[in-house]
């Protein structure tokens, strides 16, 4: 598993880029393109479209949603200090506001993560809220994640079919070895996603590139536990798919073997893809991971280091400047809301 974490309209699809033509584009990507590059995309263009169903709460639930509700004076009472640690991270000036967080879609995610039990809902909330009012997750400043974004190793970009947020992961181009920088980098790409989520989308969608994978260039188990943790704890509910291109056959042959002991739900999430394979018949083997590109994405809105048609080639200073404008906007809202 250690693989998933490095962290107008074409009339024909072309061929997906082979291993040489993606290590160009890569040293293209690190060095910077000389052709005025593509700005990424942050908003969901309005669109017809499907979005993801939302679960909806079994009468139970409901009522223990509603119990919750009832209790948020005493949830967000006594709330912790800033971290001393965390204060070198973030920007103490954005506001926390608990409150606007804490959103009924908010609480029915946990109700769901909790199979409906009250006292583990109350105790996970409880604990999330401690924990953003300690760290601040949505406060973590640009300049102390820079790093981690220049190579274009895992980066927010554009949206799925569903409209669901997608997260690009290559985990070629790891460049960095410190693992509590590489955990706040995927915690602000997480809190850029929920940012942009158009009203009814809850989820994020991966685009993991296995091409060029290694464990060389992968980060350690550690880490990888480490932001399962904070994914389950503090962001339950949040991954709609987890779409790997290309997986080795060491990794498919792994899969294989722990796929049995793997939660059904989660285990629904991932999927394997060959995008010039043709679709697979799932009405052979409906356990089958393996899937349809087009089954997740439209092929003019997936990048083309992602086997798309999507012309996007990642230039930091660019992301970064629209990284930059976005944070400044994001605590500017929130400072208005609070006057």
């Amino acid at each position: 598993m250690r693989s998933l974490f490095g962290f107008g309209k074409a009339e024909e699809t072309p061929a997906s880029p082979n291993a040489s033509e993606k290590a160009a584009n890569d040293a293209q990507t690190a060095a910077g393109d000389s052709e005025p590059a593509i700005p990424p995309v942050f908003d969901c263009a309005v669109s017809d479209g499907p979005l993801q169903e939302i679960k909806a709460l079994s009468a139970d639930e409901q009522q223990v949603l509603e119990r919750i509700k009832a209790e948020i004076p005493e949830l967000i009472a006594d709330l912790p200090p800033i971290d001393e640690e965390a204060k070198k991270f973030v920007d103490e000036t954005v506001p926390l506001d608990i409150e606007g967080w804490l959103t009924d879609e908010c609480i029915a995610r946990y109700v769901r993560a909790r199979k409906g039990m009250y006292d583990d809902t109350k105790k996970a909330l409880r604990k999330s809220i401690e924990w953003r009012a300690a760290t601040r997750p949505h406060a973590l400043r640009p300049d102390v994640v820079e790093i981690e974004s220049r190579t274009g190793k895992m980066y927010f970009n554009g949206f799925d079919k569903l409209s669901r947020p997608v997260i690009y992961m290559y985990n070629h181009r790891q460049n960095t070895k410190e693992p509590d920088n590489q955990i706040r980098w995927v915690v602000y790409t997480l809190e850029l996603c929920i940012r942009h989520m158009r009203p009814g989308v809850e989820k994020v969608t991966l685009a993991i590139d296995t091409t060029n994978w290694g464990f060389s260039n992968s980060v350690s188990i550690g880490t990888a536990k480490k932001f399962l943790d904070i994914l389950s704890n503090h962001y339950p509910e949040r991954l709609g798919r987890a779409v790997v291109f290309v997986p080795p056959k060491l990794f498919v042959g792994f899969y294989s073997l722990v796929s049995p002991f793997i939660d059904p739900v989660t285990k629904a999430k991932v999927a394997f893809v060959k995008p010039n394979d043709p679709a697979p018949a799932q009405s052979e083997n409906s356990n089958s991971p393996w899937i349809a590109v087009e089954e997740c994405f439209a092929r003019d809105s997936l990048e083309k280091d992602c086997y798309g048609n999507w012309a996007f080639q990642y230039n930091h200073q660019v992301y970064w400047k629209a990284v930059e404008d976005e944070f400044a906007q994001a605590k500017a809202a929130l400072l208005d809301k609070q006057n």
